[in-house]
């Protein structure tokens, strides 16, 4: 039996604007397939550190790419990230982590590697896919079935990030977030290949003053008024 192509939502934003929070729950609310790309950016930059590759080597970069994109898996199950036998998604979420993403995703030969592997990974979706990144309904998927931007303020999306390494209690910790995040934000806006921004065609989800459960039920309300979900 032929496998029928998937719906296909691409989700972009900027970092900390919860698209991914979101993508995951409503995943899990309407039983589709949800797709992380930016772990796969992150996965890359890690295993890159790791091997003491310089991130600004993108031939270098792309020859490793090329050696462990059979190694990669994304366990949808589990949302999580590995390569060979190591679960990669237990080091995401550091700083460190995220500077080496937004490097390696400048490589253009990194995201031209990693471009089949993403859409490879969608099409394979038993019934449809929700699928985040920077540069999905630009370049990834640009005929989906819906592209969705998802933002924030800067100022809340600083508040998010620092709610979830548990800095809290660091006077210091909201300035040095918000400080990262405007350089992350630069970084990704300007880079020459597939550079962050809002697709023609995407409908603006802003969340800075919503909450999980209300971006959630939006983004839901989104597949349903085109028809994605009953």
């Amino acid at each position: 039996m032929t496998h029928s192509k998937p719906k296909i939502v691409a989700v972009d934003g900027p970092a900390g604007s919860g698209k991914s929070s979101i993508c995951d729950e409503v995943s899990k609310r309407i039983g589709w397939t949800y797709i992380n790309t930016g772990a796969l950016y992150r996965g890359v930059g890690l295993l890159a550190l790791s091997r003491g590759i310089d991130l600004n080597d993108s031939a270098s970069l792309a020859a490793m790419v090329d050696e462990i994109a059979p190694g990669l898996a994304w366990r949808s199950d589990e949302r999580s990230l590995w390569y060979k036998d190591r679960n990669l998604t237990l080091e995401m979420n550091s700083e460190q982590a995220g500077y080496a993403a937004s490097k390696v995703a400048k490589q253009a030969a990194v995201r031209d590697c990693l471009l089949p592997v993403q859409r490879q990974l969608t099409l394979s979706a038993p019934k449809g896919s929700l699928v985040d990144g920077r540069d999905i309904g630009t370049v990834v998927f640009p005929d989906a079935d819906l592209k969705v931007f998802v933002t924030a303020s800067l100022e809340e999306r600083s508040r998010r990030r620092m709610h979830q390494l548990g800095t809290d209690t660091e006077p210091q910790a909201l300035e040095d977030i918000r400080k990262g995040i405007a350089r992350r934000d630069e970084r990704d806006q300007g880079r020459d290949t597939a550079p962050l921004k809002q697709a023609s065609d995407a409908v603006v989800l802003d969340t800075s003053d919503l909450s999980m459960e209300e971006s959630i039920l939006a983004l839901i309300r989104l597949l349903k008024e085109r028809d994605l979900v009953g």
